[in-house]
């Protein structure tokens, strides 16, 4: 077994390798993206003494990166949007403790890491998830994809794991079994800590190891794994890795391309054929057809106006009045003159009746008593005198006519 102090300065700079592990509950913090369900999620784990500089409690901020210019993680800046947002990166917030508390810091990252994954994959289940791992942090990456290759962690079937960069991990067995992934870069050698029993199985051709020459975290001097001089190799590294372990941003490993650059390249040139896009097909609303409404043609019947007919007024007959002719009394002629000596004789039957006008005025016209005869001396007696005046005037006239004319 290793010593207690073996992996103490394990993929820590040797300015940090003094400070204290990190004993804060296991928090994560993720990239918040415009997708929350992108075809690729990048799971990213740092080296031991990453989050020393964060007060205990504290998750990493969205953009969180290791602080020296080489560190792996910077394959993931701004992965979203180049992208298109259907990529992004969450950072596993786990202790990475060095020293003594190692071993069981690995053992927390592996858990959180597992659940994140478990909880993202439940949520997105057309999502596909990736690894990156960095010095402990490749140890915890590396654990993780074994598991799930080998059907380990219910919920995740292997297929969902389409990728895993293992970068200076110190358990890289890439150059010495088959089944332990694919080295990249010209390294034959092995990492101190004994290889994982179970391999990578069907992803082992998607997990990638990156281990520069000299760096004494990946790259031990031959020996068999778990062997006295692999113990030995582990100790050598108690001061602090090799420089080499922190140009993984400058170590060629393919022509014109770092690790970094080859990760973010692979992550960017494999997202469209390794995992289709998520994406939601619009819904096709059919084309609105506007039927004009029907309108009757408008027929302009003229009115039926009955003919005027004109009847002529009905003007009566114009009725002479009759002609009135005046009833002339016949003149009577006058009495004869009694004969000198004679008496006159009056009627005995005769009723002589006083003339009496009628006022029809109140109580005198109803006491007046009614006339009994239509016999009106006074008035024949009258006519009588009028007619005789007459008759003597035309003879007065005709004697002085024939006066003052001469006769022949």
């Amino acid at each position: 077994m290793l010593s207690t102090p073996v992996l103490l300065a394990l993929a820590t700079p040797a300015s940090a390798a003094a400070t204290p592990a990190t004993t804060s509950p296991v928090q994560s913090a993720a990239v918040p993206a415009a997708n929350p369900c992108p075809a690729i999620r990048v799971f990213n784990l740092e080296g031991t003494g990453a989050f020393n500089s964060l007060a205990p409690g504290t998750t990493p901020p969205p953009d969180f990166q290791a602080a020296f210019p080489g560190a792996p993680d910077r394959a993931l800046t701004n992965l979203s949007q180049a992208s298109g947002g259907r990529a992004d990166y969450y950072t596993i917030n786990y202790p990475a403790a060095g020293g003594i508390p190692i071993f069981a810091s690995e053992q927390a990252g592996v858990v959180e890491t597992t659940r994140q994954i478990t909880s993202f994959v439940a949520q997105c289940s057309t999502s596909k998830v990736e690894l990156l791992g960095y010095s402990q942090g490749a140890w915890v990456a590396g654990d993780v994809a074994t598991n799930i290759a080998n059907n380990k962690v219910p919920g995740v079937s292997p297929d969902k794991l389409v990728a895993s960069f293992l970068v200076g991990d110190p358990i890289n067995q890439a150059t010495q079994q088959p089944g332990y992934g694919t080295q990249i870069g010209a390294i034959t050698r092995a990492g101190p800590l004994p290889a994982r029993v179970a391999g990578f199985g069907a992803n082992s051709s998607t997990t990638f190891e990156f281990c520069n020459p000299g760096d004494n975290v990946c790259d031990a001097p031959p020996a068999a794994p778990g062997s006295q001089a692999s113990i030995g190799n582990i100790a050598s590294i108690i001061g602090g890795p090799t420089p080499q372990h922190l140009m993984y941003n400058t170590v060629e490993v393919a022509p014109g391309l770092s690790s970094v650059a080859w990760i973010r390249q692979y992550v960017l040139a494999h997202l469209g054929a390794v995992v289709p896009p998520v994406t939601t097909p619009p819904v096709t609303t059919p084309p609105v057809t506007t039927t004009p409404p029907v309108i009757p043609p408008v027929i302009t019947t003229p009115p039926v106006i009955p003919p005027v007919v004109s009847t002529p007024p009905v003007i009566p007959p114009v009725v002479a009045p009759p002609v009135i002719v005046p009833v002339v009394p016949p003149v009577a002629a006058p009495p004869a003159a009694p004969a000198p000596g004679a008496t006159a004789v009056v009627d005995p039957g005769a009723v002589l009746t006083p003339f009496r006008i009628d006022t029809g005025l109140g109580a005198n016209a109803v006491a007046a008593p009614a006339p009994t005869s239509t016999n009106y001396p006074m008035l024949s007696g009258g006519l009588g005198i009028l007619m005789a005046g007459a008759a003597l005037l035309l003879a007065l006239v005709h004697r002085l006519c024939f006066a003052r004319c001469p006769c022949p």
